[in-house]
């Protein structure tokens, strides 16, 4: 079977025939196996036949490029809404966060009567702490004639998901198509800094002997780790091995170790091509020439790049567009770069198989390796694909590295655990009964077969809830007090945004204070951002008036041993949110602020996005409608406007981008360096 000029695999032809028949599925293969083909002619049939289909992702850019991809194909039958942007809302096919798909079905499930797919792009995100409720919450709510094609990484208790999801979803069949062969295999290394490339039998057999101390002897003590890098670098270009994904799980480290390419790894050319592509791109989003592009052009000059969330949303996109083109040879990055977006490289560079947690360094997951491990190998060019681990080792025994980068993959993890606003309408529906929604959890469907202790835990939970919306009025004689009822609207900081409302702080702001209460209500301080200490006008009063709010929520929450407490407020970044809401440059918001780029977009981005949910949540006729608009248009501008920047993306450029880089050519030094080793 062939579609869109492409041979279908096996797993690809059967997904399809369940397609065909109007069933539910899901797709587990490696990465790069094509999963997402299936997708496209579930969306393709949908389209022919006048049916409406959902896709949802785990992030905001995953449905970015998606937007742009399928309207290239489809055009406006295609629509985007992600809670930064939204574009053609009634399309016949709707790309979404996660978030948005749930809280649709709460707030208006009648608009999804004519949908007959929901996709659930990198489903195993069911096992994300923070998220993963999200997304078990929308497969047990979704309307009962939806069905489900999920894509998933291939994990171990894939038979289990699908046995709760019959479970729960019993009127439409449900098939599970597993993949298990990569398209590219992959070629495993071990480098151990200070004694290079080395085998993990040979590591077991020198701790086995106990000569290691004598290994270590013959080390330089003064080891500087930069100089092992720059020697893999030339590995890797000496080898034919790049492009190369090189990930390093903090954003200082990225920067860094791009600093460190100490060769030209382009042909003149190639440089040439590279930086009219970039010098395009900057002109394309409109970003302005400053110390921060000049560095990056410097280092694309030389084929290197680093990517990461501290970045200006748009000069990731740059990033990852000039990667898609070949011309990048080495890309430093955090580990978002593997989630969803499909670019893939020759090789894979593990900077280090630990990682700092929020809490403690530790090993990574053998998932999280072999997740991002998948991005070595392109389909179509390269005949294998090279994953280069670094390991510490001793300090890292051989059996632990064996561990995260061959064993077996961890299962899927219920992270079952409803939210205020999720509790409030459940009880809108089910009064006392709520607890029936814990009992189709994933979580439950698990301890039947292991032990209850968890189900247990999470309806203690959930009671515990309970008693602090009662005891706070959002419940009272068993219904939703007009608190209750307006908090259930706004799913992310409700209570906050409520108690704030309800007693009256919000009634007084101006459209600046708005934005700087909003902004403290989702911003979480870094500590090594600096904030400049704000002090305006009644601002002491402002601060002192939401503490007092959010205080009181805590103490009921911690009244009732609730172990999910309601996040507090934080105003460090008050100056600067101040600026901006009355009309400061980007540039000048370095006077009041050390945050990234790409922080200040995000947390302005998530403070315009509650402004404008409780907007909506207010009545029609509610005089506060009109000033929360205006405070949303303040922050809505310039860089923190997500639908700008994706109108931009969608144009199309007028340069013509170069083909992507031929692997088969061999390295050639440029003439000013000494060839490789």
């Amino acid at each position: 079977m062939n579609y869109k000029g492409v041979t279908l695999d096996p797993f690809q032809e059967q997904a399809i025939g369940v397609i065909n028949a109007r069933e539910s599925l899901i797709v587990a293969a490696p990465t790069g196996a094509g999963k997402t083909l299936v997708a496209e002619y579930a969306i393709e049939k949908c389209l022919q036949e006048g049916a409406r289909v959902l896709y949802t992702a785990p992030i905001k850019a995953l449905s970015n490029q998606k937007f742009r991809d399928f309207t290239l194909l489809y055009g406006d039958r295609i629509g985007i809404k992600t809670g930064d942007v939204t574009l053609n809302p009634d399309a016949q096919v709707i790309l979404m966060t996660t978030e948005i798909f749930r809280n649709t079905i709460f707030e208006s499930p009648e608009a999804f009567h004519d949908v007959r797919y929901v996709i659930f792009d990198e489903i195993h995100y069911l096992d994300d702490i923070e998220r993963g409720t999200v997304w078990e919450e929308s497969i047990i709510f979704a309307p009962e004639h939806i069905r489900i094609l999920a894509l998933s990484a291939t994990v171990p208790n894939l038979e289990q998901i699908a046995r709760w999801v019959r479970s729960i979803r019993p009127q439409i069949p449900l098939h599970v198509i597993l993949e298990e062969k990569r398209p590219v295999p992959l070629q495993h290394e071990i480098f151990v800094p200070g004694l290079g490339l080395r085998k993990l039998a040979e590591l077991k057999k020198q701790e086995t002997a106990g000569d290691i101390k004598s290994i270590f002897a013959k080390i330089d003590p003064d080891l500087n780790p930069n100089r092992w890098r720059r020697w893999l670098i030339d590995h890797l270009a000496g080898a034919d091995r790049l492009p190369v994904l090189w990930f390093a799980f903090n954003r200082r480290e990225c920067e860094e170790f791009a600093s460190l390419v100490h060769r030209p790894l382009l042909e003149a050319p190639e440089r040439a091509r590279i930086l009219a592509v970039f010098d395009e791109l900057l002109l394309k989003f409109d970003i302005p020439r400053d110390a921060g592009t000049d560095h990056l052009r410097r280092l694309l000059e030389k084929g290197a790049a680093y990517h990461h969330a501290g970045l200006l949303p748009t000069l990731k996109e740059v990033v990852e567009r000039i990667f898609t083109t070949g011309l990048l040879k080495l890309l430093f990055a955090t580990e978002t770069f593997a989630v969803g977006v499909n670019m893939p490289a020759r090789t894979v560079v593990f900077n280090s198989i630990y990682k700092y947690d929020g809490k403690r360094m530790g090993p990574i997951k053998t998932r999280e390796h072999h997740q991002m491990s998948g991005r070595a190998g392109r389909r179509g060019i390269d005949p294998v694909g090279y994953v280069y681990s670094v390991a510490e080792w001793p300090h890292i025994d051989a059996a632990e590295i064996e561990r995260i980068t061959a064993g077996p993959i961890e299962p899927i993890r219920s992270q079952f655990n409803l939210s205020y606003a999720t509790l409030l309408t459940l009880w809108e529906h089910l009064g006392d009964k709520i607890t029936t929604a814990a009992e189709k959890s994933f979580a439950n469907f698990a301890s039947l077969r292991s032990n209850e202790r968890q189900l247990r835990t999470k309806v203690g939970q959930i009671k515990r809830k309970l008693s602090v919306l009662r005891r706070m009025n959002y419940i009272r004689d068993g219904k939703l007090t007009p608190k209750g009822q307006f908090a259930r609207q706004i799913q992310g900081y409700e209570l906050q945004v409520s108690e704030l409302l309800f007693r009256g702080v919000l009634k007084t702001l101006t459209e600046e204070e708005l934005c700087a209460v909003f902004h403290a209500i989702v911003y979480e301080a870094k500590k090594a951002d600096w904030a400049r200490k704000f002090e305006h006008g009644r601002f002491r009063w402002l601060r002192k008036s939401a503490y007092g709010c959010v205080d009181d929520i805590l103490r009921c929450e911690d009244s009732v041993e609730l172990e999910d407490r309601t996040k507090n407020l934080d105003f460090k970044m008050a100056g600067a949110v101040f600026a901006w809401a009355r009309g400061a440059s980007w540039a000048e918001l370095e006077a009041h602020t050390g945050a990234s780029d790409g922080d200040l977009v995000r947390y302005f981005r998530l403070s315009l996005q509650l402004l404008r949910n409780t907007m909506h949540a207010l009545p029609k006729e509610d005089p506060l409608r009109h000033r929360f608009r205006a405070a949303a248009d303040r922050l809505n501008r310039d860089v923190v406007d997500a639908e700008r920047q994706l109108r931009l993306g969608s144009q199309e450029l007028t340069p013509q981008i170069p083909p992507p880089f031929n692997p088969e050519e061999p390295f050639v030094a440029s003439p000013e360096e000494p060839p490789l080793a």
